[in-house]
């Protein structure tokens, strides 16, 4: 037996993204095409570690736990008292989709939140789209916009049709552990 529930997906604008935006950009292009066809991303896609070389994907994770441990909340001990967590930035990764480019349906378990940060878009950029059965949940991208959601769900993205450059970072986050008290 399965049981579906909805699905929360955080959306959050983060602020000072106007100064922190070009500088990820030019790293994301500073990195490289390390895409091939290895993954469903198919797209200018750089190497999955950007967080660990570059300091301004290394600001970004660090902002984007902290958005996830605002809207999750903290753990509780036994007692019912505040019990705090460790998460860690498993991977993060840029990625620049040009016309004619798209993702497809794929998800990201074993990992525990999926996200996705907008450095560059326009309106007519392709969306982040959640495929269900009843149909399909779109976002469009807005620069400087998060969306996280849990790692298990299908998402993908649209051929990009527009001949805007669709600039976007991925990542995921990792249980780490209790924090000791």
């Amino acid at each position: 037996m399965i049981v579906t529930q909805p699905v929360n997906v955080i959306l959050e604008q983060l602020p000072n993204h106007e100064v922190l935006n070009p500088l990820l950009e030019a790293d994301i292009r500073a990195a490289g095409d390390s895409s091939g066809s290895r993954t469903a991303a198919k797209c200018y896609r750089t190497r999955w570690d950007m967080h660990e070389i570059y300091p301004s994907f290394e600001k970004l994770c660090d902002g984007v736990i902290d958005v996830c441990k605002r809207a999750c909340g903290l753990a509780t001990e036994e007692d019912g008292s505040p019990r705090d967590y460790n998460l860690k930035t498993h991977d993060s990764w840029g990625l620049i989709y040009k016309k004619g480019d798209i993702t497809n349906a794929h998800q990201h378990y074993p990992c525990l939140w999926s996200w996705t940060y907008c450095v560059s878009a326009c309106e007519g950029c392709s969306p982040l789209v959640f495929p269900t059965s009843e149909g399909k949940n779109e976002i469009e991208p807005e620069n400087g916009q998060l969306i996280m959601w849990p790692s298990h769900v299908l998402h993908e993205v649209p051929k990009q049709v527009c001949s805007h450059e669709r600039v976007m970072i991925a990542g995921d986050i990792l249980f780490d552990g209790w924090t000791s008290t």
